[in-house]
């Protein structure tokens, strides 16, 4: 045991020191979306699933666009490694550049969506009410974007706290926001919804401006951008974007059984929708805090695999599967327990409580698998592999998870439960075909180091 603990025990103080950070952020930001949820809950159960249709809408483009900013950590985390400074400086601007362009493609695919949005067969009553909604939020995707360019490049040199001062910041202005515009407080006009919207807005304007100057600021990046000129940014944007593309498209299959459980969902009641919306906000902040964990373990992996020590690469990912594993634990018993007074805080109707708390009981089941395949995900991008994740994770959910959730809730007669049954199904076999993929990486990085040797 004394062994186990030494071996083990700076991999856990480093994943702590650099998730730390993270995970205040990510809850930060989660407690703003169950902020929002409550404050647009309370004003009726139309305006709820309204801004759960407009809110699994935007996630598509949301979700990919944060995946395709995930490839430069690994580039940054790398070249950091290998002390690669004028690498480093040129990867800075590439990064901004390349998710700028990005999020022009992402406004696009959202004006599309708007566009299909009356035919989605949704509840009459709430599209009046997403659609303004949505193009609100749509239009936070340019800000967006611009802080997840600094946010990785920061994530990469193993600094985490400026994004999460930065986040922290923003929840903050956004919960305010919510506050004046709502209910129209202090003399603000009452906008409802859509002040909910502007307020995300606003808040992911302040996160971009910040993160720019925090960039410019940022003492390792302002010593060698005097020293190394900024070479050959072509050839950095050509990495970014063949590794950002199977990454985005890795992360939108894997929301994409929750998003498509949320269209499902509408199409059976609005009672549904406005629990699964309510579900997916506790499920939400569980992904958040495992997600901080998959940040460090990418980092630390990275920077390990560009120093070619395979054995603390295992080590350092397993550290991070052991933190993980703990951290479940404890969130699904606190999730069983309070399964009855938590859909409480959102909504007053009892109809909608009922069937979040049956809802609650599948969350807590898919949990650890969850949590399993952010970690491995976390691991695969650290060595710079997503093509093959990508694969993986578009059969795990496009041919596993969204056809059972159908056929449970359309043919197998359990309705709005069954597009939940899909989920544990779905997430199991992405973990399972994740830890077969590291495996075989893992023994391909021994066998170079062992013939460089």
């Amino acid at each position: 045991m004394k062994r186990f603990w030494r071996l083990y025990r700076p991999h856990y103080r480093e994943t702590r020191r650099l998730a730390l950070p993270v995970i205040i952020a990510q809850v930060g930001q989660i407690t703003v979306g169950l902020a929002d949820s409550m404050m647009i809950g309370h004003l009726g159960k139309t305006p709820l699933a309204a801004a759960a249709f407009a809110n699994t809408l935007f996630s598509l483009p949301l979700i990919f666009g944060m995946g395709f900013a995930m490839a430069i950590t690994p580039l940054v985390g790398n070249a950091l490694g290998k002390e690669k400074w004028q690498e480093l400086i040129t990867l800075k601007k590439s990064a901004f550049i390349s998710n700028i362009l990005m999020a022009l493609v992402l406004i696009g695919a959202i004006a599309g969506l708007y566009m299909v949005m009356p035919h989605m067969r949704q509840p009459d009553s709430i599209l009046p009410l997403s659609q303004p909604y949505f193009i609100i939020i749509g239009c936070s995707i340019v800000p967006l974007m611009l802080f997840l360019a600094g946010k990785q490049v920061a994530e990469g040199l193993s600094n985490t706290r400026i994004s999460m001062y930065i986040t922290i910041t923003a929840n903050v202005l956004n919960i305010i926001g919510n506050y004046l515009l709502i209910r129209g407080h202090w003399g603000f006009p009452e906008m409802g919804l859509n002040g909910a919207g502007l307020s995300t807005l606003v808040a992911r304007i302040v996160m971009a401006i910040l993160m720019i100057i925090a960039m410019r600021k940022m003492p390792l990046l302002h010593k060698y951008s005097r020293l190394f000129p900024v070479k050959n940014t072509l050839h950095q944007l050509k990495s970014l974007y063949q590794l950002g593309l199977p990454m985005g498209l890795h992360m939108f299959a894997e929301a994409s059984a929750f998003i498509m459980a949320g269209i499902m969902m509408g199409w059976i009641s609005e009672t549904g929708l406005a629990a699964h919306q309510i579900v997916m906000s506790l499920s939400t902040f569980g992904f958040m805090l495992y997600q901080g964990i998959g940040v460090s373990t990418t980092i630390r992996v990275s920077q390990l695999t560009a120093r070619q020590v395979p054995a603390l690469v295992k080590r350092a990912s397993s550290a991070s599967i052991q933190v993980v594993v703990v951290m479940v634990v404890i969130i699904s018993s606190l999730f069983l327990i309070l399964r009855h007074w938590l859909p409480q805080l959102f909504t007053n109707e009892p109809d909608v409580i009922a069937l979040a708390s049956q809802l609650v009981v599948i969350l807590v089941v898919f949990q650890l698998f969850d949590a399993f395949q952010i970690i491995y995900s976390g691991i695969l991008r650290g060595m710079s592999d997503a093509k093959v994740p990508g694969l993986l994770t578009f059969i795990s959910y496009f041919v596993v998870a969204i056809p059972f959730s159908y056929w449970a809730a359309f043919h197998g007669g359990f309705k709005e439960q069954g597009i939940w049954f899909g989920f544990p199904l779905g997430l199991g076999v992405c973990a399972v075909l994740f830890y077969f993929r590291i495996n075989r990486l893992m023994q391909v990085q021994l066998k170079q180091v062992k013939a460089s040797c």
